[in-house]
């Protein structure tokens, strides 16, 4: 079953759509401008019957391993292979049995415990990307014909989960020190960095020595990897808004000249950091580190994404406004900032206790 990927380019060019499939077990891909040209591409190598038909009878399970095999990056295959341990009940349906109710009951038991790992849950932004990854595989089942509708739009129209981040998100001093103490270089100075910029993750393998400037201290974010983590490659950010400029403290700016010193071959233009056989890091590579070093840590329950929690809480602690956080972060509005991080700014509880204090 083949996949189209929409990429997009800098400098206001058109995006592309890249249309994979399999003829006689080799992958093949084709560039097109239009997404149904891609569309009708796959059918015509794979003989699929015409828009509208029913094909439904194939297992969600077996039709997501399609997609794993099928994935053009890292990240991408990391997200379908994390959705993949994760269907739950919805592992042996078939597609065309799959309804809205169905994926609320999924998302649900995500939310409140999962029996397939001794009843631990997920966190919002890890369900409302699972969630995204099923829609996406539902999508291209609807663009090839094999459904008629997607299941998980009726879902997801009623409203997005809570997006606060709750306490037990925000990793503490202790324990980014347990991290560092557990891990090798350079990924220690990559969690520094991480705690003291709230880089996600792609944005840091995205780095190149030049988006340090050392006099100012500061670095620049205008680009992320691509997710091959063997090559060197870049892609556009999240965003407009995700370009950004952040200050970093001096004992990060150290951290980064030691790294550098030991590397006297990485040049401008190269990665900031690169793995231990000299490739890119990508956001996949990252997250399987982090698994490996806070398992030596002791620190669970816990991703990358916690370090720019961290990142975000130690601002609001110090006194910073919501539009200097959202723009730290790379957040698209301020009302996304406040969606995660409302509860957090400090004064609201005094004042609202004072209104009750010895009225009764």
């Amino acid at each position: 079953m083949g996949s189209i990927q929409r990429r997009t380019y800098a400098e206001g060019k058109p995006p592309r759509y890249i249309a994979r499939t399999r003829v006689g077990g080799k992958e093949i891909s084709k560039s097109f401008a239009k997404q149904k040209e891609a569309r009708d591409w796959i059918r015509d190598r794979e003989g699929l019957k015409p828009t509208g038909a029913r094909v439904d009878n194939q297992m969600l399970s077996k039709i997501l391993e399609a997609h794993i095999e099928q994935s053009a990056t890292e990240s991408t295959r990391a997200v379908r292979t994390h959705l993949a341990a994760n269907l739950g009940d919805l592992e042996f349906k078939k597609l065309g049995d799959i309804d809205a109710d169905d994926v609320r009951g999924w998302r649900a038991v995500l939310a409140n415990g999962r029996p397939w790992v001794d009843g631990r849950p997920l966190s919002n932004s890890s369900i409302r990307t699972l969630t995204g990854t099923l829609s996406a595989v539902f999508n291209d089942a609807v663009a090839q014909g094999q459904i008629v509708r997607n299941p998980v739009t009726a879902v997801r129209r009623k409203g997005t989960a809570n997006q606060a981040v709750e306490p037990h998100q925000i990793l503490l001093l202790d324990e980014i020190r347990a991290l560092m103490a557990a891990a090798d270089e350079p990924f220690v100075t990559m969690l520094e960095f991480g705690a003291t910029s709230g880089l996600r993750a792609g944005e840091l393998a995205g780095l190149r020595v030049r988006s340090i400037d050392f006099e100012r201290q500061v670095v620049d974010v205008t680009e992320q990897a691509d997710g091959h983590h063997t090559a060197f490659g870049w892609r556009p950010l999240k965003s407009e808004k995700s370009r950004r400029t952040i200050p970093l403290p001096d004992s990060t700016i150290r951290a980064i000249e030691a790294h550098l010193e030991s590397h006297p071959d990485y040049g401008p233009s190269t990665p900031l950091f690169r793995a231990t056989q000299g490739g890119q890091w990508s956001s996949a590579h990252i997250a399987k580190v982090w698994r490996a070093v806070a398992s030596e840590a002791g620190v669970e329950n816990h991703s990358w994404h916690s370090l720019r929690h961290f990142f975000a809480s130690a601002l609001i602690a110090s006194g910073a406004s919501v539009t200097t956080v959202q723009q730290r972060l790379g957040h698209a509005s301020p009302m996304v900032t406040l969606a995660v991080y409302s509860h957090l700014w400090p004064g609201e509880d005094e004042k609202t206790r004072a209104v009750f204090d010895g009225l009764l």
